[in-house]
């Protein structure tokens, strides 16, 4: 499912899922299978971060078993984290904070089909997926962009070009942070 990353965070390159959103979690996800106290984790409050805590009733510090328990499980979460190339910090009560900077993902965008169409091909070289990007008028001027990835499905609509470049990276799973090029 994972293969080597050549990033230079020295983490793992996640293959493209259509329909996965966030690339943080997916890694997260990655990352924490089968880890112990079976973490409930998120995309954090801050770019860049997945929150990871214990789930139970009642404070953390109720006892020193639980206090050596999740001690003991945040030194494997952070273990398995930062194997998948996030720095890990302590997070409030008894979780951690993961932090990951990814580069853009690399973004290829050309005319397509007739120029009435008003119709642009995205392409993600590195993972081989993209889209279409059309944009639509009325009788009001512009009013968006549909998105289409390349099987078809549907992504999220957007009000730009620019946007739809990070809506199809978002529909794919792919880190969203996008750096485009116009050949």
């Amino acid at each position: 499912m994972t293969t080597t990353d050549p990033l230079s965070s020295g983490g793992l390159l996640l293959p493209p899922e259509e329909g996965a959103k966030m690339y943080l979690k997916r890694l997260a996800t990655v990352a924490l299978a089968g880890a112990p106290g079976d973490p409930l984790y998120t995309s954090g409050r801050v770019p860049h971060t997945v929150t990871a805590i214990h789930h139970h009733a009642g404070r953390c510090d109720q006892s020193k078993k639980r206090i050596a328990e999740h001690a003991a499980n945040r030194a494997d979460w952070t273990r398995r984290l930062e194997a998948v190339g996030f720095s890990v910090e302590l997070g409030r009560a008894c979780g951690v904070i993961a932090t990951l900077e990814l580069p853009p993902t690399e973004a290829v965008v050309e005319p397509y089909g007739a120029v009435e169409d008003h119709t642009e091909q995205v392409t993600f070289p590195a993972y081989g997926v993209g889209g279409l990007v059309r944009r639509l008028f009325g009788n009001s001027g512009f009013l968006g962009c549909v998105v289409t990835s390349s099987t078809g499905l549907p992504a999220t609509p957007t009000k730009t070009v620019d946007q739809a470049v990070v809506s199809l990276a978002l529909h794919w799973g792919l880190p969203h942070h996008v750096s485009v090029t116009r050949p």
